[in-house]
């Protein structure tokens, strides 16, 4: 097959489903097939970038930051992709086109063009489903009539875990979801011994969402455990988090990392102890994913598609969000419990191996585009 990716964000900028791209983009190569990707340029990046195969047209896009997309650079992503995307689809004939998020991606598929004659999936990521994060609903409501029109069109709809898929089934119902799970490359080693200090780590964009005071909050709260706490990411809430963490007087327990990119990050991961994510919402975090890719015990809040992937008392220990003193305990546990984090630790491997390959992702993303076209040619003739 030949196909067209399109997101607005891809490596080195954004975040989950930046790397999901790439990353499920790079298996169906692997597997034979052409894949194209129309995402956003970054610092640094060329116009056209070829990864591992994978063919990166990137068009101009004005972000705030590498976390930071903000409104003007969605808009401006969206205004280069639709002059770039009626001329790729004419001249590289793509077979199936796969839009990441259906707003605002998704919109590129009502525009004129060659593309509207090939059939398209949907990947739903989060934010662009109402009901995920409620102060986009107002958003959501206004453009439900274009998102609608999206969803409808697409001859595939995919939700990255099952708690994605039930809110958007609540929220907007009739339409058929399957479940796609990310993946992750998982290493098999053992974990490190347990160090004098507690080591923990958390990377996420800096923003309220993510939820990472919680966890400054939680370190407080066990002044007699040694903690060395890292935070990878960027974000606007960066310069109060560092004056919360000045204010609760754990300055020299938290390390401020910025901006990491992935050979950065999985050097940081096999220094660590437990993996944490306090985040208020998430469908299916590639963090997380990544943390157990490295045997890493997690510590996470229960919402979303977390605990599909957060096995609790077998691979990590979920608590509720905004609870500092439960995240405080879970974090106890791992210094007090003899053997846990060794047990968890095994258990995320083991997971990671049996359950979150992107090989299988690439599989039934295969299947579901193969049907798609096969379906559409049945129905309109070979083009």
């Amino acid at each position: 097959m030949r196909l067209l990716f399109l997101n607005y964000e891809c490596p080195p900028a954004g975040g989950g489903a930046g790397f999901a791209t790439l990353a499920l983009s790079r298996e169906l190569v692997r597997r034979g097939h052409e894949v194209d990707v129309l995402t956003a340029r970054a610092p640094d990046t060329p116009a056209i970038q070829v990864v591992d195969g994978v063919v990166l047209r990137r068009v101009r896009s004005y972000r705030r930051g590498i976390h930071q997309v903000g409104m003007g650079g969605v808009l401006s992503y969206l205004a280069s992709a639709a002059a770039a995307l009626p001329g790729l689809a004419r001249t590289q004939k793509y077979d199936a086109y796969h839009y990441y998020f259906g707003t605002p991606t998704g919109m590129l598929s009502l525009l004129p063009g060659a593309h509207r004659r090939r059939p398209y999936i949907l990947s739903l990521r989060g934010s662009d489903v109402p009901g995920y994060e409620p102060k986009l609903d107002r958003w959501h409501r206004l453009l439900w009539p274009a998102t609608g029109r999206v969803w409808r069109g697409a001859a595939a709809i995919i939700a990255n875990s099952a708690g994605l898929r039930d809110i958007a089934m609540r929220t907007s119902p009739g339409y058929a979801i399957d479940v796609i799970r990310n993946g992750v490359n998982a290493a098999s080693f053992a974990p490190a011994l347990a160090a004098p200090r507690l080591r923990i780590m958390t990377t996420s964009r800096l923003i309220e969402r993510k939820r990472v005071d919680t966890l400054l909050r939680a370190v407080a709260l066990l002044p007699d455990v040694p903690i060395d706490l890292q935070v990878a990411g960027d974000g606007p809430c960066l310069p109060a988090l560092k004056r919360l963490a000045a204010s609760l007087g754990i300055e020299r327990s938290v390390t401020f990392r910025g901006f990491m990119n992935q050979t950065e990050l999985a050097r940081l991961r096999a220094q660590v102890d437990v993996f944490v994510l306090a985040s208020a919402s998430e469908s299916c975090s590639m963090a997380v994913l990544e943390a157990i890719g490295a045997s890493l015990p997690v510590i996470a809040t229960r919402v979303g598609g977390t605990p599909e992937i957060v096995r609790d008392g077998q691979n990590g220990l979920l608590f509720e969000v905004g609870d500092a003193a439960g995240l405080a305990s879970a974090l106890g546990r791992l210094v007090h419990e003899r053997g846990l984090r060794e047990r968890l630790a095994n258990g995320s491997s083991a997971l990671a191996q049996r359950e979150f390959s992107w090989e299988n992702a690439a599989v039934r993303y295969e299947r579901l585009l193969a049907a798609a076209i096969a379906k559409h040619t049945a129905a309109n003739g070979q083009m």
